[in-house]
């Protein structure tokens, strides 16, 4: 139970540090850049990934309490994280229509190039949490994608998918 209980901090930390640490690096960088970048897709790209990020960071908080509880996820949990999933795909929607109505307005850019990378490791990553794990970080993880042959289901989605009462 430790080494889960420390997994689930480690993960909690690194996800939240990231969706602050990932939006100040970029801006710094673009702020300095030569080539330049779309800043409104840019930032719509780069708050795609942090509200992601964050999103992981309770979740892992919230298995976290529930480990050391011994008891099951909490009841508002389903609603929270299916309220997520569904405005995620609401957020995905505008930022590809805004780099649709870019695209047709103004042709590909240099400065898009950047803002599309960040908005595609957003979806990436929705799909990592909500669907498919896509991050194999552990040497028991990719000893499963070598014995199966297959993606291993995301722990997010596999605990929305269970029957109330029932985690960890």
């Amino acid at each position: 139970m430790h080494r889960l209980s420390s997994r689930f901090n480690y993960l909690r930390g690194m996800e939240a540090l990231a969706a602050v640490v990932l939006p100040i690096v970029f801006i710094l960088d673009w702020r300095k850049s030569e080539a330049g970048v779309h800043w409104p897709l840019g930032l719509s790209a780069l708050f795609s990934v942090s509200y992601l990020l964050v999103q992981g960071a309770l979740y892992w908080q919230l298995k976290h309490s529930a480990l050391s509880a011994s008891a099951p996820l909490p009841g508002y949990f389903k609603q929270l994280f299916n309220s997520f999933k569904v405005s995620n795909l609401v957020l995905f929607g505008a930022v590809a229509l805004g780099f649709i109505v870019e695209i047709a307005r103004s042709g590909w850019s240099a400065q898009l190039a950047w803002p599309l990378g960040i908005f595609l490791f957003a979806v990436l990553e929705h799909i990592n949490y909500y669907h498919y794990q896509l991050m194999y970080d552990t040497s028991a993880s990719v000893r499963y994608v070598l014995r199966n042959r297959r993606l291993r289901k995301a722990a997010l989605g596999i605990d929305l998918s269970r029957r109330a009462g029932r985690s960890v």
